[in-house]
């Protein structure tokens, strides 16, 4: 199942049932919208063996990784999980959020090179595995601006001791400075091109640039990117990458990509 509030629309359901169906595997994907008040509750509904596992996904990552038994690294350097599986009563966090990231940029062929500035946009739980997988290049510089201060600093501060890590001001005169050095650009945040203070249309040439918004597409951000002639992205296929890793640990098979991609492709654009 799928665990947040606000998600009724998530595709979540469309992507896990057509993995399960082509992977041969029975079961059912369900929404649970839950208010915070219902956390515990549906905490207990896990450890009693209701669900094989879920995702976890806004406002809750946080929340559900503080309640999990057991974090695997990335899920505990950054204190947030999107994928729980239940083994014996137990709860095994995980987050395939920075691996999914990395392995939609790699099948793009827009993962960075090392020694290449990064300028990340939000400091929420996605925007933190982002600025995770990014230390991996390893990047010359990583740099990341947030609407809240100190949601940044502290990612930053999560992030100490992989590199040059620091905050810019989210405003349009520094992220313009930074972003006239960077070799790929991704929102993180929920906000559009109105309210970015980043101009995706003013970057480098060679300057890459995501928006992990996924709908409704074209993403106005990555619109306006390959108007101007620069490789952007949506986040659809990270959506689709870290969720074929959550499939895999909860039931141990490989579902194929392109029949998982093509079931969620459709749900998107409905």
């Amino acid at each position: 199942c799928l665990v947040g509030s606000g998600i009724a629309k998530s595709p979540s359901p469309v992507m896990h049932q057509a993995a399960m169906q082509a992977s041969g595997v029975e079961g059912t994907y369900v929404i649970r919208d839950l208010a915070p008040s219902e956390i515990d509750a549906f905490v207990a509904e896990l450890r009693e063996g209701r669900y094989t596992g879920c995702n976890v996904t806004t406002p809750y990552k946080a929340v559900m990784a503080a309640r999990c038994d057991y974090l695997e690294s990335d899920a505990e350097s950054l204190g947030v999980v999107n994928t729980i599986s239940v083994r014996g009563g137990r709860l095994l966090g995980v987050t395939t959020d920075a691996d999914g990231f990395e392995l939609a940029l790699s099948e793009e062929s827009m993962w960075p090179r090392q020694g290449a500035t990064a300028l990340v946009l939000g400091a929420g739980g996605a925007a933190a595995a982002v600025a995770l997988a990014l230390t991996r290049v390893p990047l010359l510089r990583l740099r990341i601006a947030a609407r809240r201060d100190a949601a940044a600093a502290d990612l930053v501060d999560r992030l100490r001791g992989s590199g040059d890590i620091a905050t810019v001001p989210w405003d349009r005169g520094a992220i313009a400075a930074t972003s006239r050095h960077s070799a790929i650009v991704v929102n993180a945040s929920p906000v559009g091109l109105e309210s970015l203070p980043c101009d995706p249309r003013s970057v480098p040439a060679a300057c890459s640039v995501v928006d992990l918004r996924y709908r409704p597409r074209p993403i106005d951000v990555v619109a306006a990117a390959i108007e101007t002639g620069h490789r952007a992205s949506d986040g659809l296929e990270m959506l689709l990458q870290q969720g074929l890793l959550s499939f895999e640990i909860w039931t141990g098979k490989v579902a194929p990509a392109a029949a998982v991609r093509s079931a969620l492709t459709r749900a998107v654009e409905a």
